[in-house]
């Protein structure tokens, strides 16, 4: 079997990341119209979108466990397949049983995917000396951004179930083929014989990691709120309809983007630890005072409101733009498993937590509002800098 060179991998793993956050994310600017179709109020509708979290933690039990008995190209397979049908099923139903089933099975497929491709990524790393997780996470979030952007355009014109549906098929047929050309790189069955990996081996690392598990949720829990309620958020809480209420959102993607690809030049500058600091402190001040003003200023001023929180979302995605990366990457080098087991053992705390925040945060904003709710991804975001001396080695 012909042996890809490293640029060419580098090139097919940046594809991966990007269609995998191109195909998940493509739903996530249209929320208003899934709500809709449910018929749910906030807090309904964001503990159904939350269920997802059930899939997720048993993926992340398994598939480390999984990838480690068959190998990376199997799994990349089976998970691309039911992102497509489930996203489909998800897009076109107005029945809560039938989505909460299709959620549960979407995100574990999403675990399954990530595990996966990171997995592939540390091994790359690993290999090559490259510094280029950060970098691969960036092109996902420019997959996000791309169809934010699409959605965007569309919304008006083309239905949801459409969407979701011609997208998704062509990025399973994409994904088809580079799994392919990937082949003869990809992580294989039992890579490393002298090491057995069961289930109970992944519940045992829970405790020795749990400083990484809590920053980690407290630096990306802003991400997951802003992709599940940014758009929500300006079209109820600052009145803006139609594809302008996605801005924010996008803004926010975009210098996360800009962040993920540009941190490595300030490395012989600054340390990790530091510059966590000094991003999560930017991050957390800028959101949660561009809700505060906003919701302030939004009853005398809409359009200024939506200035202030585009601000505001804008100087949040630089300052965490690289935290979640950098966590990982901190987990992958305390540890002397694997790396699709580690992502398994933080990903399993992570979306627990995650779980259980996004609750709180659903039924804070259908008690009180979205712009209260939204304040606790804002505080968490505050608190990273007492987790950040875990990032002093790496």
């Amino acid at each position: 079997m012909k042996v890809l060179n490293a640029k060419k991998e580098l090139i097919y793993l940046r594809l991966l990341f990007f269609l995998f956050g191109l195909g998940i994310m493509s739903w996530v600017p249209r929320y208003p119209e899934v709500k809709a179709a449910l018929k749910l109020d906030n807090g309904a509708f964001g503990s159904l979108i939350s269920s997802g979290a059930i899939g997720s933690a048993v993926s992340l039990l398994t598939v480390g466990h999984i990838v480690h008995k068959i190998g990376v190209k199997k799994v990349l397979q089976v998970a691309s397949f039911f992102l497509m049908a489930t996203l489909t099923v998800l897009s076109h139903t107005h029945s809560v049983p039938l989505f909460f089933v299709a959620n549960i099975i979407f995100l574990g497929s999403i675990s399954a995917f990530h595990i996966s491709i990171n997995a592939q990524g540390f091994n790359y790393q690993d290999r090559t000396g490259k510094f280029v997780i950060t970098q691969l996470s960036g092109l996902w979030s420019a997959g996000a951004l791309a169809t934010a952007f699409l959605a965007g355009l569309i919304v008006d014109h083309i239905s949801l179930g459409t969407h979701i549906t011609v997208l998704m098929a062509l990025i399973f047929v994409i994904n088809f083929f580079i799994i392919k050309a990937l082949t003869p790189e990809l992580i294989t069955a039992n890579e490393d014989t002298n090491i057995e990996y069961k289930l109970q081996d992944l519940l045992k690392g829970f405790s020795f990691d749990r400083m990484i598990s809590l920053g980690l949720i407290c630096a990306i829990f802003l991400e997951f709120a802003i992709s599940d309620w940014a758009t929500i958020y300006t079209k109820e809480e600052i009145g803006i309809h139609g594809g302008s209420n996605t801005l924010p959102y996008i803004l926010f993607t975009v210098m996360m983007i800009f962040g993920r690809f540009t941190v490595h030049y300030l490395l012989p500058k600054f340390t990790l630890e530091r510059m966590a600091i000094f991003a999560s402190l930017l991050a957390g001040i800028s959101f949660l005072t561009s809700i505060f003003l906003a919701r302030a200023i939004f009853p005398s001023n809409q359009n200024l409101a939506f200035l202030i929180i585009c601000i505001g979302f804008t100087l949040a995605g630089v300052g965490s733009s690289f935290l979640g990366p950098t966590f990982m990457t901190a987990a992958n080098a305390r540890s002397k498993q694997p790396a699709s087991v580690v992502i398994g053992q933080i990903g399993v705390s992570n979306i627990v937590l995650a779980f259980i925040l996004k609750w709180i945060l659903a039924w804070t904003a259908q008690l009180t509002s979205l712009s209260i709710g939204l304040v606790i991804p804002g505080v968490l975001l505050l608190t990273v800098p007492f987790f950040a001396k875990v990032l002093r080695n790496v």
